[in-house]
Formats: C-alpha cells, sequence, structure tokens
C-alpha cells in the first residue's frame, strides 16, 4: 500500500483498487462461481492483492471468514437505502486498530466487481464509521436520513473495494455478478469457531465452570460462567442477542473504584485472595515440581525452563554495556508449566485458581462474558540473582469502549506465592508497570536494556495471596535481588473473540517455542 492509501483507509474505512483483476482472473471467477468453486474465487483474490493488501491490513496468515457470496439486490434506488451494522460482538472482534506504527483491521470486507456495475446499483459506504465512539440513530440505520454521510463508489469490471469490516454500509439495486467476502485477522475468532478435539485426561476433574474457563484451548468447547464473588456458575447468553455479552449487570458491574484504578492506571491488586492453607499447598507443590525435574525427560510440561531476556538474545548474548542494573541478572528466568497436571494432590492447588469467585467477576467486565484461558499457565520460580524481564506488552490498541463499558482482550492474572519487596533496593525483584501506557499513543523510549529506568516506571508491592490483573499496560520485571526466591503463577486470559485454536501445542512464554531460539534456527538451516 502506498502513502496515498495507507492514509485513505485509515480515515475513510476503504480504498477503491480499479481494474485489480485481468481478464483472465475475471472470466476464472465467473467461472467458479457458476461451479460453485468457492475457493477459487479466493485464492485468486489472494494471489491478486494478498501480498500488497490484505497482509498489510490484516497481518500475517490471514484467513478468509467464510466462503464468498453474491451480494443480494438491495434497496431501490429512489429509496431509502437501509445501512447494515455489525453486532456489537462483531464490532469489537473484528474491529480497526490504529495506535503508533501499530495498524491492523482485525476484518476487512471485500467487494468484487466481476462485471460492471449499472449506476444505480452497488455498495453504499459511510465512510470514516469504523472510527465510530457511538452508535448510529435509527433514522440514519433506516436510512430514512443519510445526514449526507454515504458515498456511493461506481464499480467496473476487476474492480475492489476493500473495507474494514466494522466500515457501516448499505446495497442499493440490484447488484450484478457482485462478490463480497471476508478476510480476517490471524489473530480474531472465525464467524464459526474451531472444530473440537477430545479432552486430555487432566480435565476430567474440573467443574463445568472450570472446564468452560479451559475449554476453548483444551476442546473447542468453552462457556460464559458468571460469579457475584462469592461463586461461580454457567449462564446462557440469549442467542439472538450478542451484545448481551458487553451488558453491565450484577454479574459484570465493577466495584466504582476499581473501575476507576484500572481505567487511569491500567492494572488492578486484589489483595488476600489465598488464604494460608492455600498458600503453603501451591508452594509445596513448586517445591514437588523442582524436586520432579531430574527424572522429567526432555519437552515435559513441569521441566524448568529457563527464559532469556530478549535484550541479551539480542545482543548475541551479551548484555550491553550500558544495561541498568535493575535489569541485569546472573541466571535466565526459570519458569515451570504443567501446573494442572502436576501429581496428586499437587495440582489441586492451581486448579483451585481456575474460576475462582473473585477472579471470574473482575474478568467478567474487563473481558467481557465468555472469556477464556488462552494458552498454558506458568510459575516462575526465580532464585536471587535472576535477570529481570525489559519492559514489553503496552498495547493501547486492545483497550476500548463499547457500550459505555472499557474492555480489553487480554488479561494476565498473576498469584503472588511469596512477597515481592517494595521498590528498587537491594532486598527487590518482581513485577513492574508504567502506569497509564495501557492508552499511550507514543512507543516505549529508550532500548530494552535501559526502558527500565525510566522515570515513570512503578513497583506495586506484592504480599503472598495477592493477585494482579493486568492488560495492555507495558511491563516487565526487576532483577530479583531478594534473598528467598519469586514464586508468581501466570495465568493468562483472552476475551470471547480472541482467536484460540483447540489443542495449540505453542506456548508463548516457552523459549523452546520462539521461532529464534537455536534449536529451531537450526532445524531451518537443517
Amino acid at each position: 500500500m502506498n502513502s496515498d492509501e495507507d492514509y485513505g483507509f485509515d480515515v475513510a474505512g476503504y480504498i477503491h483498487l480499479a481494474k485489480a483483476l485481468s481478464t483472465e482472473q475475471i472470466a476464472t471467477c465467473l467461472a467458479a462461481i457458476d461451479s460453485g468453486g468457492d475457493e477459487r474465487v479466493i485464492d485468486v483474490l489472494q494471489d491478486a492483492v494478498g501480498a500488497g493488501y490484505l497482509e498489510t491490513l490484516c497481518g500475517g496468515d490471514y484467513i478468509a471468514d467464510g466462503a464468498p457470496w453474491l451480494v443480494e439486490p438491495g434497496a431501490t434506488p429512489s429509496g431509502a437505502i437501509p445501512i447494515s451494522s455489525p453486532t456489537s460482538e462483531d464490532r469489537r472482534r473484528l474491529r480497526y486498530v490504529a495506535h503508533g506504527d501499530t495498524r491492523v483491521s482485525k476484518g476487512v470486507r471485500v467487494f468484487v466487481s466481476l462485471v460492471a456495475q449499472q449506476a444505480d446499483a452497488g455498495p453504499v459506504l459511510v465512510t470514516g464509521s469504523h472510527n465510530r465512539l457511538s452508535e448510529p440513530p435509527a433514522d440514519f440505520l433506516s436510512g430514512n436520513h443519510d445526514m449526507g454521510m454515504t458515498e456511493r463508489p461506481q464499480l467496473q469490471a476487476g474492480d475492489l473495494l476493500i473495507c474494514a469490516a466494522t466500515l457501516l454500509y448499505g446495497v442499493r439495486g440490484v447488484p450484478d455478478q457482485l462478490v463480497e467476502l471476508e478476510f480476517i485477522s490471524a489473530n480474531a475468532r472465525p464467524r464459526e469457531g474451531y472444530p473440537l478435539v477430545d479432552p486430555p485426561e487432566w480435565t476430567e476433574g474440573l467443574t463445568a465452570e472450570q472446564k468452560a474457563i479451559v475449554g476453548i484451548r483444551t476442546t473447542g468447547m468453552g462457556g460464559v460462567v458468571t460469579s457475584d464473588g462469592e461463586r461461580t456458575q454457567i449462564t446462557e447468553l440469549e442467542e439472538d442477542s450478542p451484545s448481551i455479552r458487553f451488558r453491565l449487570d450484577a454479574n459484570s458491574q465493577p466495584a466504582p473504584d476499581e473501575l476507576w484504578f484500572w481505567d487511569v492506571r491500567g492494572y488492578l491488586v486484589l489483595r488476600g485472595v489465598m488464604d494460608a492453607p492455600w498458600l503453603a499447598a501451591a508452594n509445596q507443590a513448586v517445591d514437588a515440581a523442582i524436586e520432579l525435574q531430574d527424572s522429567l525427560p526432555q519437552g515435559h510440561p513441569t521441566r524448568i525452563e529457563e527464559v532469556p531476556e530478549q535484550a541479551l538474545r539480542e545482543n548475541d548474548w551479551t548484555w550491553p554495556q550500558d544495561t541498568s542494573p535493575r535489569l541485569r541478572g546472573d541466571i535466565n528466568r526459570p519458569r515451570i508449566g504443567g501446573l494442572y497436571q502436576l501429581p496428586e494432590p499437587h495440582g489441586d492447588a492451581f486448579r483451585r485458581m481456575i474460576g475462582h469467585p473473585a477472579i471470574v467477576k473482575r474478568l467478567n467486565w474487563m473481558l467481557g462474558y465468555g472469556f477464556r484461558e488462552s494458552t498454558e499457565p506458568m510459575c516462575c520460580v526465580y532464585p536471587t540473582g535472576t535477570t529481570g524481564g525489559s519492559l514489553h506488552g503496552q498495547n493501547p490498541g486492545g483497550h476500548a469502549l463499547f457500550n459505555g463499558r472499557q474492555l480489553v482482550e487480554q488479561v494476565n492474572v498473576a498469584w503472588a506465592l511469596q512477597d515481592e519487596a517494595p521498590g528498587f533496593g537491594e532486598d527487590s525483584g518482581g513485577f513492574i508497570c508504567v502506569p497509564g501506557s495501557h492508552k499511550a499513543r507514543f512507543p516505549i523510549p529508550r532500548n530494552l536494556h535501559t526502558s527500565i529506568d525510566l522515570p515513570q516506571v512503578y513497583k506495586p508491592a506484592m504480599k503472598a495471596g495477592d493477585v494482579l490483573l493486568f492488560g495492555g499496560v507495558a511491563h516487565g520485571t526487576t532483577a530479583w535481588r531478594s534473598s528467598w526466591s519469586r514464586r508468581t503463577a501466570i495465568q493468562f486470559m483472552g476475551s470471547h473473540n480472541v482467536a484460540l485454536p483447540p489443542g495449540r501445542e505453542s506456548v508463548g512464554w516457552r523459549w523452546s517455542s520462539d521461532p529464534n531460539h537455536p534449536s529451531k534456527l537450526k532445524a531451518k538451516q537443517g
């Protein structure tokens, strides 16, 4: 895409590509439509515009969200033209995100004109509506009052209209051989979801509520879990009212002080969620996992995996000379997985974290109904001298306002099993963040090994039993200097709209799954 197209899509929500398809490609599409060959139409479009437009807008590994279809007749040219508006759920799932040097349209609608359209037929677009923060009036959607906000591109044979999926549009007249199809980002959930797979053995003892939270990543089957803060339950949503996922009710109403803190700071600390017996059981489980290490085969989920800091990996495994002492350490960050699968009774201490009422209540107003665990949890087991983690994760594009609700797409849930000393003294270490950075419009300044010294960096005091929730705020860890080990279990939760193929083996926190891991590079070179 050139700069004119970049600007045009950003402000108008669409671009018009004249004669993007060749005569041969048009003929191929027409023949495929006659024979019902939907996939061939998709192939032709990807060949014609994929590398230059779809990949640029949706990101790599985008997919077609369903089969293409012929656009049905719309309103008569002389009559009111109703405007189609996506559901609240699709508006969030497929939304357009632009901040700093990041731009992605999580969904793209493409109109393909295989013949020249009549002057009184084709799409009617509401330019700029992909960036709307409010809902359109009823008489606008009905077409009775377009307020001069619509445009009617005239399409010739081979023309394409590439629109943000959330752009409002209507159809006038009787389009002729006008094809419509949608593509989505690899990070967006497909319209039809994913095929179900068999559940792993460790899920057999979970409650229905717990199965709903871990189900999407394990089997493909999820559910909606609500909580009053004391207990959790499965809740059925009205199928014809997807916007219910974003409504505020007794099960998703935030406490005003918590919402205010989350809105301004970008994280939230819940004090004393774990009691003393639960903490003792969790620490005993970690001890047992550490004792098992010599007997575990390579690749076992509970085997300790050390994760080197990015600043070290990207500098030929040598610390840059000006590396902050807050970051530099002698031990790569040790982590263990397989927490739910630990031998009895040790897995119980971590399975209790799934669907905990206090956590469910907050996640429902942070993520929306239908949230789910998005990847395998892990536990940090950092001894004295462990390196820190540079600032990362700033994602203002993940923070949005829908129907008056502040919602994000990802929330990490960190369970402190040991105290984290406050401040940045010699006896310190643990989670840090930049409060307010979840709404930043500028990238993190400085480089990986010195940004941790920014004056805005803050270290909340964490006590054993506390739970920290954080979303798109810039965060990291300081090198662990305390005389005891850092032990923090972290769950990764996503909204109903996040792509989550069941049975996915790749886990983001594992260094061994990183494409830059030496084993991956060696295999690629071989």
